[in-house]
């Protein structure tokens, strides 16, 4: 009995042996590499779900006449250069042209809404991005001299930033309103103005409110990109004997070109996508003079029930950001300074 039962324990481990040789091999690098996508993989799941997925759908939603109560929808077909495409939704909304109608888009909505927002959005992204960029590089100079100070000081500007948008236009809607702080400084001089309800001055009022909320969130980054730039140079530019304009425009302005790509993408996507503060400052008035592409896409989507459009709207914004984006990159790319 011993006999075979030593028999049997060597025929096991036998068995067992070549049991294991059969099995795939995992060295020490796949072993890293099957670890690392186990530890990526609740990310990607996360991902997948809460922002791949919706973006999939949207970009189907866009190609549909979709039925909100039905949760179903039919293909939105329609004939392009003798080509048949699901693309109505696209078409729909860029037509009439702005050269069809003289440009008269651009200056009426009653044309075409989604040209006359796109313009609003356009002189709210040429006025604010600049004026950010110029005064956020301004005062991260300031603020980085040695003052008294200046501690709190970057603290209060940053502050605008901590308010959601949502609050800065509640904010902003009664500082300027027709018996506001700004209405009651202004009134003896006889400069006082409905800024909200006027359509001459809303969209300069909802300007004014980007910057104040803007300024600060770029001063951080040109903050650090200031401290970030080697001593030396500065060292160098003065014994050469520049001044402080010279120092600033030949050591700091140019070295700082990594900063300017990161702030100028940041601000131009954030722009292109203003939406909270004019939504709760003016509601896109009046008579749509504060009515941006978002807004837009808002109302059309989950007012007016045209999910189809509002997702077509929403795809076409994407594709203009993505280009202003690509050509800041690209001008980034051949200008890069490196030491």
């Amino acid at each position: 009995m011993a006999v075979d039962d030593k028999t049997d324990s060597v025929t096991v481990r036998k068995r067992v042996t070549r049991f294991k040789q059969s099995l795939p091999s995992f060295g020490h690098a796949d072993q890293n590499n099957l670890a690392g996508l186990l530890l990526i993989l609740p990310n990607f799941v996360v991902f997948s779900l809460f922002l791949l997925g919706p973006v999939l759908f949207a970009l189907f939603l866009s190609t549909q006449n979709w039925n909100v109560f039905t949760s179903s929808g039919e293909w939105a077909w329609t004939t392009l250069f003798g080509v048949r495409l699901p693309i109505q939704n696209y078409v729909e909304v860029l037509t009439p042209w702005p050269w069809e109608n003289n440009w008269a888009s651009l200056r009426s909505p009653s044309y075409n809404l989604w040209w006359f927002a796109l313009r609003n959005t356009i002189a709210y992204v040429v006025v604010v991005v600049p004026t950010q960029i110029i005064g956020a590089f301004l005062l991260a100079l300031a603020l980085d001299m040695r003052i008294r100070g200046k501690k709190p000081l970057r603290a209060a500007y940053f502050m605008p930033v901590m308010l959601t948008s949502a609050a800065s236009g509640v904010i902003w809607r009664w500082l300027l309103a027709n018996k506001g702080v700004v209405n009651e400084f202004l009134r003896p001089f006889g400069l006082a103005n409905a800024w909200a309800n006027d359509p001459g001055t809303a969209l300069g009022s909802l300007m004014l409110i980007g910057l104040w909320g803007g300024i600060g969130f770029n001063m951080i980054f040109y903050l650090a990109g200031l401290q970030s730039i080697p001593e030396e140079l500065y060292e160098a530019a003065r014994i050469d004997g520049a001044t402080g304009w010279q120092r600033i425009k030949e050591v700091t302005w140019p070295n700082l070109r990594n900063t300017h790509f990161f702030v100028i993408v940041l601000s131009i996507i954030g722009t292109f996508q203003v939406f909270g503060i004019a939504l709760v400052f003016a509601k896109g008035g009046p008579y749509h003079a504060t009515t941006t592409t978002v807004v837009l896409i808002y109302k059309t989507a989950f007012e007016n029930s045209s999910y189809g459009k509002g997702a077509a709207m929403a795809f076409m914004l994407f594709a203009i950001v993505f280009v202003f984006s690509y050509y800041q990159y690209q001008l980034n790319q051949q200008n890069e300074v490196s030491y």
